[in-house]
């Protein structure tokens, strides 16, 4: 039995996923065990064919995994694992440059005009609050934000950290929670909505609007556990209209907290009831 099969499926599996193939993965594992070794004796901890084991060892060399040492007498190549720790390190600085240099040109590609704009489509609450938490996350200059309690909730340590980080946060909050005095002592534009949508839920659903720098978006309702609809985009069009919407909940309330009696002596008791078919109120209309 070769001895690799006592080597650990996970460290494997490990390794794939840092871009080794199973042989080299084998390899490396071997000379973790017994080194400085040559091919014949790689070949046979690890299980890797005789006549593959240069190859693999020369590739192991080749992405910093291992090092050619001399052997003595008639060893032949001798080779020696590069420590976990600096091999790891170093894969990860490599990884963190690539991804820089992958950020870079997808941003110049993202800004080309002949860039197709995609929708992708959000079918569970955990997917949206993810995809907002992530856009959270990520944001460098601006948040425009409208939701509820439950998904605010989730949502305000990755809010508070963005604030930490001087994003500038616009935020309308539809149903009460004492986190919002954490935004708005920070400086955030938060303010709670006044008049109750819980009437609404049944046909709009818990709304949930999230813009991240003026670019990207995720915007949907939540109906019930199992249901929700939502879209995740870039599409300048809806990215535009989202922040527009908070903007407009946002400045509607200030109006209301600022002017309210007047608007109360108008619209009465119905305010909160309000429908958007209904004729505007006009000096004419009040007289009669």
């Amino acid at each position: 039995m070769a001895r690799a099969e006592a080597f650990s499926g996970d460290t494997f599996k490990t390794l794939g996923e840092l871009g080794f193939s199973d042989y080299e993965a084998r390899a490396y594992c071997a000379l973790l065990d017994a080194a400085p070794a040559n091919g014949y004796q790689v070949a046979g901890l690890s299980g890797v064919p005789r006549a593959k084991i240069y190859e693999v060892l020369d590739k192991l060399v080749a992405r910093g995994a291992a090092v050619r040492v001399e052997g003595k007498g008639h060893d032949g190549r001798m080779f020696a694992p590069t420590d976990p720790k600096e091999l790891v390190d170093s894969i990860e600085q490599a990884t963190e440059e690539a991804c820089g240099r992958a950020r870079e040109a997808l941003e110049r590609y993202k800004r080309d005009p002949q860039v197709v704009e995609v929708l992708w489509r959000v079918t569970s609450e955990a997917d949206l609050i993810a995809r907002g938490m992530s856009l959270t996350d990520e944001s460098a200059k601006t948040l425009h934000v409208a939701l509820w309690s439950e998904e605010f909730e989730v949502l305000l340590p990755s809010l508070l950290a963005a604030m930490d980080r001087g994003v500038e946060i616009a935020m309308i909050l539809y149903s009460p929670h004492r986190g919002l005095r954490k935004l708005q002592e920070r400086g955030a534009g938060a303010v709670q909505h006044s008049r109750s949508k819980h009437h609404a839920v049944p046909v709009m659903g818990r709304q949930f609007v999230l813009v991240a720098d003026s670019e990207r978006c995720i915007t949907g309702s939540i109906f019930s556990a199992a249901n929700v609809e939502g879209v995740f985009t870039l599409n300048k069009g809806l990215v535009t209209n989202a922040m527009d919407l908070v903007n407009h909940e946002i400045f509607l309330e200030r109006i209301l907290v600022e002017v309210g009696q007047p608007v109360w002596d108008v619209f009465g008791k119905y305010l909160g009831k309000l429908s958007a078919f209904d004729p505007p109120v006009t000096d004419v209309a009040r007289r009669r």
